[in-house]
């Protein structure tokens, strides 16, 4: 398939085109003013910026447990075994997310705890009872909609796991200094396309901001059934995935590179699966042509 057949194909296919290239020449403008944006925008005692340190996660990982508990409850896969394999991950993840949003608020109160405890073990047992319990009640309350939208949960919890899984690699190989955490003088200070590898340091690229713009599918739900609620749901996602990723510039968590790859990583993965998963759903509706009546 030539450039030009795969630009007159779909919009998702012309908007696979533009990011990348948007992405790119973000990439090579922060290249050059990663550190002035960081030094213009921080304020280590922003209440937003900090709040957001704090609770920005949350609702990523709530729309993380959704798509998992969505995709759950309507499994097609024929093999017993398989099935209750999947299922069983599932548990696992979704306990594990359970607890991370736990701790989350734990860190916020100052209330410590280990999980190799026993208040740690009634921790655990509890997240994977409230798991068991969210995944009945998807499954005898909710079964029309997961069946309605398992393209939806699907693309979601693919989103999640492969962007998710290139974000988390990134951190933890690159190395890179967060704004911060530098040295007087910002001499440990790197550019984006320097990894400097197992340093401890994780600014590249911004989980906060992943998980801002992993809400992206949202809009799916509505898609050519309520075009209010499917315009509403994308525009709200998109300023919450900027807001994010502006905050954790402003409180020196992040430099601008690190949070426009979290975008891009996410944003393109959501283009290549929705072809995959909606490939006759248009995300913009076109006009119907009125058809003219001949006349005898």
């Amino acid at each position: 398939m030539s450039i030009k057949t795969f630009w007159k194909a779909s919009i998702p296919n012309k908007l696979l085109i533009i990011f990348p290239l948007i992405w790119i020449t973000l990439a090579v403008f922060f290249t050059f003013y990663d550190l002035t944006i960081s030094k213009f925008l921080f304020d280590s005692d922003s209440l937003v910026g900090n709040f957001v340190e704090s609770f920005g996660e949350i609702p990523g990982i709530l729309f993380a447990l959704f798509a998992i508990f969505t995709l759950g409850t309507n499994l097609n896969i024929k093999n017993k075994n398989y099935k209750k394999l999947f299922f069983l991950g599932e548990v696992l993840i979704s306990t594990g997310l359970i607890l991370y949003l736990i701790r989350l608020f734990f860190n916020y109160f100052n209330f410590s705890f280990h999980f190799i405890s026993l208040n740690g073990l009634t921790l655990g047992l509890s997240a994977i009872l409230v798991s068991l319990l969210l995944f009945y009640l998807m499954k005898t309350k909710f079964s029309k909609f997961s069946e309605k939208n398992n393209s939806f949960a699907k693309l979601s919890v693919i989103l999640l796991f492969i962007s998710g899984f290139i974000v988390e690699v990134l951190k933890f190989m690159w190395g890179r200094v967060r704004f911060r955490d530098l040295q007087e003088g910002i001499t440990s200070f790197t550019s984006w396309y320097l990894p400097q590898g197992l340093t401890g340091s994780q600014s590249f690229p911004s989980g906060h901001a992943f998980l801002g713009w992993i809400l992206i599918p949202l809009f799916l739900l509505f898609l050519n059934k309520n075009e209010l609620k499917k315009w509403i749901f994308l525009i709200l996602t998109i300023i919450f995935g900027v807001f994010v990723s502006y905050e954790r510039i402003v409180v020196g968590a992040h430099y601008a590179s690190d949070v426009l790859f979290s975008w891009g990583i996410v944003t393109i993965t959501f283009l290549i699966l929705y072809n995959r998963y909606f490939p006759k759903k248009k995300i913009f509706p076109t006009m119907k042509k009125k058809k003219s009546k001949k006349r005898n």
